[in-house]
């Protein structure tokens, strides 16, 4: 891909202002920049700026080296192994701060695989904009003149709502496989295209997603219905072929009962309408959602052969997704009782073989009740019933249940690392 041209935004030509922005974030591009060093606001931040949005994270890059950093700012704490990054605290709030790297030497191995030789190179703030995922990403504002500097032509793309990848998609994608799916996620939450070229390589990469680690693609699972974007992200899901990979079971199920695939858009689009518009729901919800329309039919299937149906149905359907997107083992419980309580919902009054104060009083029957508010939504539930537990629940709230404790690491036993720093929240 050939180098798009260094472009300089004057204040008067871009929208960004310090006043939008946390003022501790200017805090500590101050401090850098009296102290003689570059220091720029980096990434989604000067992205969501540029267009009216409000930032979730403020990162920084700059020429100074992490001790340097650390030395300038008492509240700074490094971390990381690979490269290491400065996280700058105030109270709960943390400013990461970066030094400026170069994009990794990468080798190509006889099979295809791409390998990162080294990843803790300082570079110049023109490396560093090459070395980000998305053109939209690589946007930098600069303190010490108030000018948004652009090397890649990512303001003409954010213009243009377009999703550009940063060098050659295929390498890029094949580098790390979780870029296709912020690919998807930034679209989607946006209402952004995908540009051509880097849309054809998403598809025919498609696969190469499975291929990373469990836990961040179950991290990007969650991100997709923050913002309100589950429905559009699973629309994207869908055309780039990636849903299929990910969700194998769930799309066999769609293409055999075309009429499911309404009910499963509706489900998703309620799960937006109803929480909160900025924070993804809770994994339980998120994964109740995927899982309904199976289980549902499973268990018509059970109780036709005249087998018991409920928590075993959902163990099955949850058994390839656990080592898949390693799901921890305490929401797939919890989901077990939020799926099998929906029966009950579904069950009229004179049927109701249960005692009602003790089904309110289970651990998961607030978010239970909260899916079928879910289905409800979406038409698959009935409002007066619904209403009817509302009222239950004012006059006899359920007793709140202390959170489990977390299970502590063995002596030894690393820490999972958090994303790439290039692939943080943006």
């Amino acid at each position: 891909m050939k180098r798009t041209k260094l472009v300089v935004y004057s204040r008067d030509q871009h929208q960004v202002s310090r006043d939008d922005m946390d003022p501790d974030a200017v805090r500590v591009l101050y401090r850098l920049h009296k102290n003689g060093h570059i220091a720029y606001l980096v990434g989604g931040g000067v992205r969501d700026l540029l267009l009216d949005r409000k930032p979730k994270d403020y990162d920084i890059s700059t020429d100074a080296h992490p001790n340097r950093i650390k030395k300038l700012f008492r509240n700074a704490f490094l971390i990381g192994r690979r490269f290491r990054l400065a996280h700058i605290k105030f109270g709960e709030k943390i400013i990461e701060t970066s030094t400026f790297r170069r994009e990794p030497e990468v080798d190509k191995r006889a099979k295809g695989e791409f390998f990162h030789k080294h990843d803790n190179t300082f570079g110049t703030p023109e490396e560093d904009a090459h070395r980000r995922d998305f053109t939209i990403n690589a946007l930098f504002y600069n303190i010490a003149d108030f000018s948004v500097i652009d090397y890649v032509g990512g303001l003409k793309d954010l213009q243009k709502r377009t999703i550009r990848c940063i060098g050659n998609p295929d390498i890029r994608f094949k580098e790390d496989p979780i870029r296709m799916l912020r690919a998807i996620r930034f679209a989607a939450r946006m209402d952004f295209n995908i540009e051509p070229r880097t849309w054809r390589s998403l598809r025919r990469n498609a696969a190469e997603v499975i291929t990373a680690a469990p836990p961040r693609l179950l991290e990007e699972l969650y991100r997709f219905f923050g913002y309100s974007a589950g429905s559009a992200s699973f629309a994207w899901l869908k055309r780039s072929l990636v849903m299929g990979v990910l969700f194998p079971e769930l799309t066999a199920f769609i293409k055999a009962r075309r009429g499911r695939a309404a009910e499963f858009e509706a489900l998703l689009k309620a799960i937006d309408e109803g929480g909160d518009p900025y924070a993804p729901p809770k994994a339980e919800l998120i994964f109740a959602v995927l899982l309904y329309g199976m289980f549902e039919v499973r268990c018509a299937e059970h109780i036709e052969r005249g087998d018991h149906a409920g928590h075993e149905v959902v163990r099955e359907l949850l058994e390839p997704l656990m080592p898949r997107l390693r799901i921890p083992r305490r929401i797939g419980d919890r989901l077990v009782h939020i799926l099998d309580a929906q029966r009950r919902f579904d069950e009229q009054p004179g049927e109701r073989r249960f005692s009602r104060e003790r089904f309110m009083a289970q651990e998961t029957f607030v978010d239970a009740l909260d899916f079928y508010a879910i289905r409800t939504a979406a038409g698959q539930g009935d409002p007066a019933t619904l209403e009817d537990w509302r009222e239950w629940v004012k006059k006899d709230p359920p007793p709140e249940h202390a959170p489990r404790p977390t299970r502590r690491r063995r002596s030894g036993q690393r820490r999972r690392r958090g994303p790439r720093n290039d692939e943080a929240e943006e």
